[in-house]
């Protein structure tokens, strides 16, 4: 972030040779994914979404080949996952520790029992809404007095202000994608095995399988919404460029861009969540003013 800023206002000291200062909006559509790194289930098996995106901006033209932007925008970012599908065993521990009188070593025992990830067949969408700060060098050439055709890159630096994950559907809740086991099952099994290594269960362990039977059998379970901006790094950084195209109708300019970034920084705080990153195309309008 400090790097950047320090790019940002060693250029910006340029306007005092700038030729043009250009200040402006622009908002489109984003087409985000949520792009998987390493093996674990829980970062794969995403496809893109829309969303949203839109700021504002200010243009310093250096000459008549190169400018300058420094923006402030929303990004709408996050993606699909359809069917079956990992998901983590936490949100399950939660829904448990949410019930009242549950005690401490209940929830210890069900974090043993449970694998780290459990299967279900839902649709979800991940949402995440971040500010941006995207500064880009613009290369451009006039075809005539009024249009442009220009390319432009550079850094950016991103901030999340919310995230969710949105499930649809009733499902049951499966120890493996390919839907041979429920979890029940699965818990049922290891308590059995423990039960015939130490001679029985204890009383507490039957309590906590009765908390666990509750929790995972009967009807299918249906999750809604989930806030998981916890689970996640508050602060991206990453690339970003965008191809447009503008027509200069004196001191107003309008514009059409396509382009897209893409994170380097892993949205998990914990890599046992999964590992991936936000990036997204991006089809823009745009309006700058001529200072």
């Amino acid at each position: 972030m400090k790097r950047i800023l320090v790019v940002a206002l060693s250029l910006l000291s340029l306007y005092g040779y700038s030729q043009t200062v250009n200040v402006g909006v622009r908002g489109g559509l984003s087409i985000p994914n949520v792009i998987a790194g390493g093996d674990n289930p829980l970062s794969k098996g995403y496809s893109s979404r829309f969303a949203g995106t839109g700021g504002v901006f200010a243009e310093l033209g250096m000459n008549d080949l190169l400018s300058l932007r420094l923006g402030v925008e929303y990004s709408g970012q996050g993606g699909n996952r359809n069917g079956i599908q990992a998901m983590s065993s936490n949100q399950l521990i939660s829904s448990v520790a949410a019930i009242p009188g549950v005690p401490a070593a209940a929830l210890d025992q069900i974090g043993q029992l449970l694998p780290g990830i459990f299967y279900a067949d839902v649709k979800n969408t991940t949402k995440f809404d971040y500010l941006m700060i995207p500064l880009s060098l613009q290369v451009g050439k006039d075809f005539n007095q009024s249009w442009r055709v220009y390319v432009g890159a550079g850094p950016f630096v991103s901030f999340l202000l919310s995230a969710e994950q949105v499930s649809k559907g009733k499902t049951e809740l499966y120890a493996n994608a390919a839907k041979s086991q429920t979890l029940l099952e699965n818990v049922q099994s290891k308590v059995e095995a423990m039960a015939a290594l130490t001679g029985g269960i204890n009383p507490e362990m039957e309590g906590t399988l009765s908390l666990l039977a509750n929790a995972l059998g009967g009807e299918p379970k249906e999750f809604g919404t989930t806030d998981i901006k916890d689970d996640l790094r508050t602060v991206n950084a990453g690339i970003q460029g965008n191809l447009g195209l503008s027509y200069q109708c004196n001191r107003n300019r309008l514009f059409l861009e396509v382009g897209g970034n893409y994170g380097f920084v892993r949205l998990q705080k914990d890599a046992s969540n999964g590992s991936n990153h936000i990036g997204s195309a991006t089809i823009t309008l745009g309006y700058a003013y001529c200072l």
